[in-house]
């Protein structure tokens, strides 16, 4: 099954270190093919599926449009076909018809809150490989609460208003700075806020439950300095 969070995290996570103007290709299934133009000049060409969900909630959507299928067909060479469009430079609105915001699948995101010595947040993606989990707290906004390398914090994780994870742990840069085993909150390479243990797997030693919820979104986060 296609992880469109975690397609959407890796097309976020790509995008600021390529020039406007640049085409990312994506292919996760049969959704209608739609090109997004972000705000800073890239475009995301693939289905209508939410995957471009975390770089127009980060950079902003210019405009999008829907890729015309009697122009470039329906069968799996169809989105080459429109990148070729593209890139031979004979228009972005010339894919095809104009569609609004509203017309683009997404995945909720909520505005992360935050205030001194606290950060409130959602799970954001599953980085299932390592055990990690991405929260929607970016980086510079964690910045803003005051908390500093080091201090130690209580994290709680709730679902439907229930806790069902509470642990003291610190704020480091990366596994390194605890022992092996221990849980810590770091700065992603995502840009935004994650959660693991040293050298083994946060997800499935200290929230399994949430491989078997249909939407990791549900799950809340409040990081919280010590004493705050």
């Amino acid at each position: 099954k296609n992880d469109i969070r975690m397609l959407s995290a890796s097309l976020y996570s790509a995008v600021p270190f390529w020039p406007a103007g640049t085409v990312f290709l994506y292919d996760t299934g049969d959704e209608e093919l739609c090109a997004v133009r972000l705000k800073s000049g890239q475009i995301l060409l693939g289905p209508n599926d939410g995957s471009c969900t975390m770089s127009v909630y980060s950079f902003g959507l210019d405009s999008a449009r829907r890729v015309d299928p009697k122009r470039f067909g329906t069968d799996e060479y169809a989105i080459a076909r429109a990148a070729g469009h593209l890139a031979a430079g004979k228009g972005f609105e010339n894919l095809g018809s104009r569609m609004e915001c509203s017309e683009l699948k997404q995945f909720h995101i909520e505005p992360a809150e935050i205030a001194p010595g606290v950060a409130k947040g959602q799970v954001a993606v599953l980085l299932k490989t390592f055990g990690n989990i991405t929260f929607n707290i970016g980086v510079d906004e964690f910045e803003k609460t005051g908390i500093q390398q080091n201090d130690e914090i209580e994290v709680t994780i709730t679902y439907r208003d229930a806790v069902v994870y509470r642990d003291s742990m610190t704020y480091q840069p990366s596994f390194g700075y605890v022992e092996e085993g221990a849980p810590v909150v770091f700065n992603g390479s995502s840009g935004y806020m994650d959660i693991g243990l040293n050298r083994a797997n946060f997800i499935e030693m200290c929230l399994p439950k949430i491989l078997r919820e249909p939407d990791p979104g549900e799950f809340k986060v409040c990081i919280r300095k010590k004493g705050a």
